[in-house]
């Protein structure tokens, strides 16, 4: 069977499909609902201070007796200069003043870390698996956490990010193709055009290291996680297709554009938060790019973009998604996604031995 593996035994999932975090679109319902269906629920953890981050795990606890995957991206404290801000505020006062929002604001934003305080609560709850995007922690917290028999993974775009993890000490590696919606994973600065997509980068990835390796990136249906596992995956995560299900926090002008993708809608790039993420591709992108400015340091950038949201435009909304955003356009419950998605694969699989 596909869906047994060394992963699958260690986490104790019926399904080796592992739920995006996706920071603030993520909630404990979606996570409780992916859990119960069998796989392996994931709640974002960027910018929640401990108290609110235990709350959200004590949320999914009240729904779900099954495991949890906590996120942490991790990044510096921003840079902010005039410089480089205050064209860019200019440049956005045109789309504030047009929808009456007043003056664009002040950047800010802070460190993304694991601070003591999240430590201690993580190391005193014990979720099942606590992962990282844009590389790892010191290894201080990373043995503090495995202390506690806590399942450790975060993602790489390349080989040489896949060794560097497995010599840090995960118990397993997000192999990130291209194709994947949301921030590229990247922590040692490659090229974005030097990255590859998930069908070359997820069988060089299990070939580098020893450790399990989860697919993601472009996986949105019973066939790509099929050619996943196919590839060598032990498991796959899945991101834009779950923004589809009710118990997801997307807007509804997100909602609406991602029910009518094409494989030719996103593009990737860091006006919008401040490092390299895709989205679909709208008025408020096209216009950014073509000023050719800098955008203000991650996540600060966020902070001046984010406000358009409450317009309900979605030519002013951030519309995180993958490029496979097409192959998964019907509304849907995470439970009955997790179903139909693992029926879909073994039949896809099925097929494959029968030819």
């Amino acid at each position: 069977m596909w869906s047994r593996n060394a992963f699958t035994d260690r986490l104790n999932l019926k399904w080796p499909i592992l739920q995006a975090p996706m920071g603030w679109l993520s909630t404990p319902a979606l996570a409780a609902a992916v859990s119960n269906a069998g796989g392996l629920g994931g709640l974002g953890m960027w910018g929640y201070s401990a108290e609110e981050a235990e709350r959200r795990i004590a949320g999914f606890q009240q729904m779900s007796g099954g495991g949890l995957n906590a996120n942490y991206p991790l990044w510096p404290e921003p840079r902010i200069t005039p410089d480089i801000s205050e064209p860019m505020r200019a440049r956005l006062q045109a789309h504030f003043d047009a929808k009456g929002l007043g003056a664009v604001p002040e950047p800010s934003g802070a460190a993304g870390e694991v601070s003591r305080e999240h430590l201690s609560m993580l190391v005193r709850i014990k979720p099942k698996m606590v992962s990282f995007h844009f590389g790892l922690p010191h290894r201080e917290i990373i043995s503090a956490l495995k202390n506690a028999g806590i399942f450790i993974i975060s993602s790489a775009t390349t080989v040489a990010e896949a060794r560097i993890l497995e010599e840090r000490g995960v118990d397993a590696i997000i192999a990130q193709g291209t194709e994947a919606g949301g921030h590229r994973a990247t922590f040692t600065g490659v090229d974005i055009s030097l990255q590859p997509g998930l069908f070359a980068l997820l069988p060089q990835v299990v070939d580098a290291v020893r450790v399990p390796v989860i697919a993601a990136g472009g996986v949105a249906d019973g066939r790509t996680v099929a050619a996943a596992f196919v590839l060598g995956a032990s498991a796959v995560q899945v991101g834009t297709a779950f923004l589809h299900c009710a118990e997801a926090n997307v807007l509804d002008a997100h909602r609406t554009a991602l029910r009518e993708p094409t494989d030719a809608c996103t593009v990737v790039t860091d006006v919008i938060t401040g490092r390299p993420a895709r989205f679909v591709k709208n008025k408020l992108i096209e216009d950014l790019l073509a000023s050719e400015l800098r955008p203000v340091a991650f996540p600060a950038q966020l902070s001046l973009t984010s406000p358009l949201e409450k317009t309900g435009d979605k030519e002013l909304t951030a519309l995180f998604a993958g490029q496979s955003a097409a192959l998964a356009t019907r509304d849907t419950t995470a439970g009955a996604f997790v179903d139909s998605l693992a029926e879909a694969t073994s039949e896809c699989l099925r097929a494959f031995a029968r030819a």
